[in-house]
């Protein structure tokens, strides 16, 4: 009966992890941009969907590498961030409990208040002293095109285990 409870256990695992792997890829995550949210070398499911919202966590291709950062503006929102680091979109400050500091990346160079291009998102990382984002002309705002999909759970390690 053990034995049997064993496989049946063992293939539905392997079922599971059939649908998730087919349906939501699981992605390493490298660097600290989304710190403390993510961490490095945490791994991620990430549902492959163009259906998304302020604050949702999305991956995206960027210099071909896959980046992961919270949206925070959509298209045509006007993006403002102030000299102690609180945003705000279309003047409504934002809740950012998810943050461990406010300090600003030095080399940010975009200029606020900020237009959202039409078909663009605007992301910053929760990690906002070191992440690359939007406020970052190289990056700029991210074109819906290059966007993978939403980061739905954090899978490893299993003691940090999220569902987005």
């Amino acid at each position: 009966m053990k034995k049997k409870i064993t496989f049946i256990s063992l293939i539905i695992i392997c079922i599971i992890m059939f649908l998730i792997t087919t349906f939501c890829p699981i992605y390493k995550v490298e660097g600290n941009s989304m710190s403390p949210t993510l961490k490095n070398n945490d791994y991620v499911c990430i549902k492959k969907t163009k259906s998304f919202k302020q604050g949702d966590l999305i991956a995206f291709e960027y210099n071909n590498k896959l980046l992961v950062r919270r949206v925070i503006a959509l298209s045509n929102d006007e993006v403002n961030i102030d000299t102690n680091g609180y945003v705000f979109v279309n003047d409504k400050k934002l809740e950012e409990d998810y943050l461990s500091s406010r300090k600003d990346n030095p080399l940010r160079d975009e200029v606020f208040p900020y237009i959202v291009p039409n078909g663009k998102v605007f992301v910053l990382g929760d990690n906002r002293r070191q992440s690359i984002d939007s406020r970052m002309r190289d990056l700029g705002c991210i074109d819906q095109k290059q966007i993978i999909g939403k980061v739905v759970m954090r899978v490893y390690p299993i003691t940090r285990f999220s569902i987005y």
